[in-house]
């Protein structure tokens, strides 16, 4: 019996192991310092190769550039292993990787060139910050960066591999600048230009260096040059991961014109941000164009029916912290059947993630006990909540955009929502409202608490209603709020 539980603590722990791993891989500052490596292992295997040869008092700054270089390398074999291992799908860290993997293994000296390949790496890198800043910045240098790396990957492959291939030939290279300029050359002319290669080793070069410009030069028209520019292009866009690796994010189960508002304001939340949005429905086309085009990047389309589990386990469902179900209208149905549609994607996304946070779009409130015994948190009906305001409108005049302004979460409006501390047991409501507001400028609007078997929400209730630890306070703020610790509510002097 005691083996079940210690099983289950490694498991745990492992996992917890994975999961801040994989964040420290995909960590700005990580690919920022990735970036910075690979510039210094390309400079470094340039030195290294320029310096070849030479004897004296050089000899012992050849010897450690050659150890830096293989620091370095020993550095993105530790990455790529990482990655290796918090990777869902093996075989597609294969796929995306193959060319790093390439790099980095351990051959003969003259391959040692093959390090240069990083760079492709680096592009990657770099444009998926520049993606982070503007995504329009990255569309319109996703193309150059691409094209100019890959020039540059020839160049300098090319003017090393024929300065060591060339070394002891009867014409030889004279320094390795001669070697990069003749690379360059032959890549812009399609032909050796000057000294023709006399070695095997100096032939195959100058073939693949002529081949490689054919290509790269064909980008607009020719079949290969077009594919590994779209390839490069795809692989530096932010969405490097595939819905099998996302975790923590939003699942939205069908799509009304709601939708495009909602992604909007749950992206209004700059915590939200660092979350992935995943939409799937029936989908005939991806609705990307009804987005902003600043966010497009952060929400994944996906076409197939939500209630089906093999849908729901595509889109990471397990995974999920949050899943909203709307009334989906991507196809024609009655209001019924998309509600039937609702209560049956809500029981099979509370079976495969019981800890998950569900809130569901309802158009008929009468279907709303099979949503309780889901185990949906949250129930929207449209025309209540339309309802309401209107009403709250009309009795309280021009209320809307006070209600719109705290549902935004804009101009301090802030919806959160956070338990009680155990010293505050008992403590009167109006007591807290005042100190609250005094020590963290925040208003306690209320509070939420189990009561036979329910949750009720209680705003604004008397000023000595008393607080019961296990209750949830509800507050507006600007910024997040940490109510423990040495600015706990205390009771005035005398009380």
């Amino acid at each position: 019996m005691t083996d079940d539980p210690l099983r289950s603590g490694a498991v745990n722990a492992l996992s917890n192991l994975k999961d801040r791993c994989d964040r420290f891989l995909h960590d700005p500052r990580t690919e920022i310092a990735l970036v910075a490596l690979i510039l210094l292992s390309v400079v470094l295997i340039v030195i290294e190769f320029g310096m070849a040869g030479e004897e004296g008092a050089r000899s012992g700054i050849h010897l450690a550039v050659q150890v830096a270089g293989d620091a370095l390398t020993v550095i993105f074999i530790c990455e790529l292993l990482l990655r290796y291992w918090v990777a869902t799908r093996k075989s597609r860290f294969f796929r995306l990787y193959w060319l790093d993997i390439l790099a980095v293994v351990p051959l003969l000296r003259f391959f040692r060139v093959l390090r240069i390949l990083r760079l492709l790496r680096a592009g990657i890198l770099i444009n998926r910050r520049l993606e982070a800043v503007s995504a329009s910045l990255a569309t319109g240098l996703g193309l150059q960066l691409g094209v100019f790396l890959v020039i540059g990957v020839i160049v300098l492959c090319g003017g090393l591999a024929i300065h060591v291939a060339e070394r002891d030939s009867a014409q030889p290279m004279k320094s390795l600048s001669e070697s990069i300029w003749w690379s360059f050359f032959t890549l812009a002319a399609g032909e050796p230009m000057g000294n023709t290669p006399q070695t095997g080793a100096g032939k195959v070069v100058a073939m693949l260096v002529v081949l490689g410009g054919i290509t790269m030069f064909a980008v607009l028209t020719g079949v290969v040059s077009a594919f590994m520019v779209q390839r490069l292009k795809l692989g530096m866009e932010a969405r490097d991961m595939d819905l099998d690796e996302l975790s923590g994010h939003i699942v939205i189960c069908g799509w009304n014109r709601v939708g495009p508002h909602l992604v909007r304001h749950l992206l209004d939340d700059t915590a939200q941000r660092r979350h992935a949005i995943v939409a799937v429905a029936e989908f005939e086309q991806p609705p990307e164009s009804e987005l902003a085009p600043e966010i497009r990047n952060q929400v994944y389309f996906q076409r197939g029916d939500y209630t089906r589990l093999d849908v729901l386990e595509s889109v990471g469902i397990r995974r999920a912290r949050r899943a909203i179900l709307l009334a989906d209208k991507t196809r024609s149905r009655s209001d019924q059947d998309r509600d039937a549609r609702t209560v049956l994607a809500a029981l099979t996304i509370e079976k495969l993630n019981p800890d998950i946070f569900t809130c569901a779009q309802l158009l008929d409130r009468n279907n709303n006990v099979q949503l309780q015994v889901a185990g949906v948190e949250d129930v929207v009906v449209d025309d209540e909540v339309c309802g309401q305001l209107i009403a709250g409108s009309v009795k309280a005049e021009g209320m809307i955009p006070v209600f719109t302004g705290i549902l935004s979460m804009k101009g301090g409006g802030k919806v959160m929502r956070m338990p009680l501390p155990e010293s505050w047991d008992r403590r009167p409501f109006g007591e807290a409202v005042q100190q609250v507001k005094q020590r963290h400028d925040a208003l306690l609007v209320g509070l939420e608490r189990q009561m036979g078997g329910h949750r009720k929400t209680l705003i604004n209730p008397a000023s000595a209603f008393p607080l019961l630890t296990g209750d949830l306070l509800i507050l507006l703020a600007q910024q997040p709020v940490q109510l423990e610790g040495p600015q706990e509510i205390t009771r005035p002097s005398g009380s």
